[in-house]
């Protein structure tokens, strides 16, 4: 149990180092081009994944992720970030869920292949130049609307984290002229790698698919499946290649990324999505 909980807690503090202000750099790959660098990550990195409380401890899970971008009713995020490239602020909320292949033979009910936490982990993620930074804090998913429409803060939402990033989330809503509410949602299946002392991570995003926001987003007990979320307004069929780093990129993953042509470019998963839904 004492060993548990102090991996845990070194557990958190890697992946608070990792979140913290690192350099960001995005690629899209084509899936022959992503088993190849998946291959290089199994050789030198450890698989990652979420291991604190609630965590899925099953074997050949597959993780999604759902994103809730959020925006003015006039677009001004997605405005700032067209016109500022450098430097510009998104709101997103995500909810992570696992799928359990192996479990279909034996399930009496589509939910039971599903495994998730009714926690929307709501992030203010600030890009300055090449840098990225990430402020990040769960919210219970039944206190949402109370929050954004009226900043109320519950005692669960305290419990979840530091009262300070609740305030910062807090003012940046306050600094926007118009309330801000869901705009668009993104769907995609997440494999991570990272290295041990949190200074690499790299991750392959396959399937994304764009949606507009459910009527119903925020009455669900369930999880924001893919399945549930209605027909994508577009679909993305290239593999999405994150590399985050506090240093710089080591030597073999140069190497790969030079092998086989593969080059950053300048993409935004809001970007795609609310233009997706938009038009």
């Amino acid at each position: 149990m004492i060993e548990a909980a102090a991996k845990h807690r070194e557990d958190e503090r890697i992946d608070a180092r990792m979140t913290a202000h690192r350099r960001e750099t995005k690629y899209l790959v084509s899936p022959e081009q992503a088993k190849v660098v998946a291959r290089a990550f199994n050789q030198h990195l450890e698989s990652h994944r979420h291991r604190g409380e609630g965590a899925n401890r099953l074997p050949a899970a597959q993780h999604y992720v759902t994103t809730i971008y959020f925006d003015t009713t006039s677009r001004a995020l997605y405005r700032a970030a067209q016109t500022s490239t450098e430097s510009h602020l998104k709101l997103r909320a995500k909810e992570y869920y696992d799928l359990q292949p192996g479990l279909t033979e034996t399930a009496t009910d589509p939910r039971q292949l599903v495994r998730f936490i009714p926690v929307l982990w709501l992030e203010i993620k600030s890009k300055d130049g090449g840098h990225t930074g990430k402020q990040r804090i769960g919210i219970p998913k039944r206190d949402v609307p109370a929050f954004f429409g009226g900043g109320t803060i519950t005692p669960g939402m305290v419990a979840l984290q530091d009262r300070a990033v609740l305030d910062a989330v807090a003012s940046l809503c306050a600094s926007c002229a118009e309330p801000l509410v869901a705009d668009c949602l993104v769907n995609y299946r997440r494999t991570a790698w990272q290295d041990a002392a949190g200074e690499l991570r790299v991750t392959i995003d396959t399937g994304l698919a764009f949606f507009a926001p459910p009527a119903d987003l925020w009455e669900r007990g369930w999880a924001l499946v893919r399945q549930t979320l209605g027909t994508p307004v577009a679909t993305e069929g290239r593999r999405v290649l994150e590399i985050k780093c506090h240093g710089e990129q080591p030597r073999w993953l140069v190497d790969v990324l030079r092998d086989q042509e593969i080059h950053p470019v300048p993409f935004s998963k809001f970007e795609a999505a609310s233009s997706a839904v938009h038009g």
